[in-house]
């Protein structure tokens, strides 16, 4: 009977987890979303509980990461005795940074256990979603298509989430279309454009910045003869949106302005709270800093690693690019030494989803959340595809 049973308790935890890589950018879903989450986490726990045999008895690889996830959750915690608002940031701890490392977990131990090949078909429901909103993202720059003015949210409430969304999408929706063969091929690399023309409606430059440096790591590890020729049009094309950006040619319409006086505001403050809390900040959770300024029209640090120094302080910070710089190494060696072509592509998109996804968020925070549960999930297939790789725990 247990044998039996078993096998259902995986086929719940894949759907589960597809399930979430599909619904989480919807917005109005919480729900459902809830449900799913829940359900995986029983599934699983039923499966271990289960099955003894199905717990892998070698030692996990990624352990320094483990342990500084355990270390951020912890300080998060610590911080709580200095916190702004203490019921605000247990809520933002117990919600959002607790679910993210969770699914991190959840995604990285399923993906161990089931065969590379498998994984594909995990990511199509991903795949799916992000046509899904840059086909209604184009319907609705169609309806009002006010040039340069429209910033289109698709299904997620939001034209940031849209586009943080995508810069997370496209390099999987890339590398999966040069991974897959006959119609599918062709059906994904007709959407590829799709997605960017959904991309470009959101005008979000700081999108747009990261999707370059998406493409430019994918072109560099697949077509190294062109990696002159990349490295020259990157610098042109990133020095050209960077000059757009202080002074549009086309003034308030090639590139909309208006969103760099807030963000060296943000930094000033940011700067100020981190300088009276360097030890363990004002408390985890994104609001923390309109709490701290609830009269100031800024209301984030608009990036990522200034906004964890404002919330968990110096020490969380630098728990943060450690942990980032783990996760990095980890997939640069195991794309490096992967043999089989397929699990390499995949290896690559996640990989310059990673970079993409800071990238944005060094010009923005889009972090908390079900952005920041979809980059560690993907991070965490991403672990999970590195079982059979290149002994990545020795190197660290």
């Amino acid at each position: 009977m247990r044998e039996r049973v078993i096998p259902y308790f995986k086929k719940i935890e894949i759907l589960c987890l597809a399930g979430l890589l599909f619904l989480l950018p919807f917005s109005g879903m919480t729900s459902i979303k809830e449900i799913l989450f829940f359900l995986l986490l029983a599934a699983f726990i039923a499966d271990k509980l289960s099955d003894h045999r199905s717990i892998d008895r070698t030692p996990l690889p990624n352990k320094s990461l483990h342990i500084l996830i355990f270390i951020s959750f912890v300080w998060a915690v610590i911080g709580l005795i200095q916190a702004i608002d203490p019921a605000y940031s247990l809520n933002e701890i117990a919600t959002k940074m607790s679910k993210q490392y969770l699914l991190y977990f959840l995604s990285y131990l399923i993906v161990r256990e089931i065969a590379h090949g498998k994984v594909k078909g995990l990511l199509y429901p991903f795949i799916v979603s992000a046509i899904i909103m840059s086909l209604y993202a184009c319907y609705q720059f169609y309806q009002f298509p006010e040039y340069f003015v429209t910033r289109v949210p698709g299904f997620t409430g939001a034209f940031y989430r849209l586009s943080t969304f995508l810069v997370l999408a496209i390099p999987v929706v890339t590398v999966l279309a040069f991974a897959s063969h006959g119609w599918l091929k062709c059906t994904l690399l007709f959407c590829i454009p799709i997605l960017f023309t959904a991309l470009f409606f959101t005008f979000t430059r700081g999108a747009w910045i990261a999707v370059i440096i998406e493409l430019s790591i994918l072109v560099f590890l697949f077509l190294k003869k062109y990696r002159v020729l990349l490295l020259v049009s990157t610098v042109v094309v990133f020095l050209i949106v960077v000059g757009l950006s202080y002074k549009s040619i086309i003034s308030h319409k090639l590139i909309t302005r208006g969103s760099e006086q807030p963000r060296i505001e943000a930094i000033k403050l940011s700067s100020e709270i981190i300088r009276k809390h360097p030890f363990v900040g004002i408390g985890y959770g994104k609001d923390t800093f309109s709490k701290y300024y609830p009269d100031i029209y800024v209301k984030h640090s608009h990036n990522i690693f200034l906004n964890t120094a404002v919330e968990t302080g110096i020490p969380g910070l630098a728990v943060l690019i450690a942990m980032f710089g783990i996760v990095m190494k980890n997939l640069i060696r195991a794309i490096l030494h992967e043999t089989d072509f397929e699990k390499k592509l995949i290896l690559s998109g996640i990989f310059a989803s990673f970079i993409g996804f800071l990238c944005l968020n060094t010009f923005d925070y889009m972090y908390h959340g079900w952005p920041g549960q979809m980059f560690w999930m993907l991070i965490g297939i991403g672990s999970g595809l590195q079982k059979n790789g290149a002994g990545i725990e020795k190197i660290i």
